[in-house]
């Protein structure tokens, strides 16, 4: 899975999708067992729902919630204040963009290169650097550097959820709420009524 540059401030973080995110666990690097993986679970390995804080530049804070289903590879992220979702289906590589006040489901291309399917490591180059705790989750800290070569701290936990990040030496976003409950289907689907709209290529 390839990191993508963050735009934290005013949009959507795809947190699936090596989004960079901030943390403010403490690394324990007093050293790491040999057998150890060498690159992190990146992709969800359960159904999850999972609330971020986002920090923009200017230190401002966004909720965004963050669901996934295992059994087919669908993601929905609701940013707070926003009339605007993202379901994105990681299967078939398709992105909508709902609108609320216009009702519609913009259609595109997912961004990002290759998906990391559920139980592979992520591909790159990664560092373990210690143990985590974030929203009450044990995660495991990895760097590794986004697509600018910026350096990026991720806090994973071992069944694939990311909890926090930090880049270039700033926290972005964290984790302040983990469920692992069984999520509905029809969430990440356009509600009834809406229009669809294919976006230009």
């Amino acid at each position: 899975m390839r990191l993508t540059v963050l735009r934290a401030a005013g949009t959507a973080v795809c947190v699936l999708m090596g989004a960079v995110v901030g943390f403010s666990a403490k690394a324990d690097v007093s050293g790491s067992a040999p057998l150890q993986a060498q690159a992190p679970l990146v992709t969800p390995l359960h159904d999850a729902d999972i609330d971020y804080v986002l920090t923009g530049p200017a230190g401002q804070h966004l909720h965004q919630r963050m669901r996934w289903t295992s059994t087919s590879w669908r993601q929905r992220i609701e940013p707070e204040g926003s009339a605007t979702v993202m379901l994105t289906d990681y299967h078939t590589h398709i992105l909508m963009v709902l609108d609320g006040t216009k009702r519609t489901a913009t259609v595109m291309p997912a961004p990002g290169g290759s998906f990391a399917v559920p139980g592979t490591p992520a591909a790159g180059s990664w560092r373990r650097m210690g143990q985590g705790r974030i929203a009450g989750e044990a995660c495991t800290i990895w760097e590794s550097t986004d697509t600018d070569r910026h350096p990026t701290t991720f806090c994973y936990t071992e069944d694939g959820l990311m909890l926090g990040a930090v880049h270039d030496g700033k926290p972005v976003v964290e984790a302040v709420s983990v469920s692992r409950s069984p999520q509905p289907l029809e969430v990440f689907d356009p509600p009834p009524g809406y229009r669809r709209v294919e976006s230009p290529r």
